[in-house]
């Protein structure tokens, strides 16, 4: 009986306990402005394999500073909420990123003088 059970186990789908997950996380903005237009920021963590924009009315230029560290800007019609998905290798390791807002500008492209109230955070 405990042999069939470790060969059922073994045979099984699910992901096993601490194995990697590849998967998409998500980077919210928290923004104190209703006419953001870009948003310059950089994201840090476990390796990250792709950065895409969370909606398809945005658009996202991106450079690497190197496998794990993603700079770049996000152009549009920039509001609260999901801006940006990384795809990665390990979702278990959400808590591992940093995202931080690096600069702001509202749609006029006048840079926004204080970053107060603008937040950048990693969520599964």
């Amino acid at each position: 009986m405990a042999a069939l059970l470790s060969v059922s186990a073994a045979c099984s789908n699910e992901p096993t306990a601490g194995a990697p997950q590849a998967g998409t996380l998500a980077l919210r903005l928290t923004t104190p402005h209703a006419d953001d237009g870009a948003v310059l920021f950089k994201v840090s963590g476990p390796a990250i394999d792709t950065a895409m924009t969370g909606d398809a009315s945005l658009r996202l230029f991106t450079a690497r500073a190197d496998q794990s560290t993603v700079v770049g800007v996000v152009v549009g019609v920039v509001d609260n909420g999901t801006v940006i998905r990384l795809q990665v290798r390990d979702v278990g390791l959400a808590a591992a990123y940093t995202a931080q807002v690096l600069e702001v500008a509202d749609r006029q492209s006048a840079l926004r003088t204080s970053l107060a109230g603008y937040a950048l955070t990693v969520a599964r």
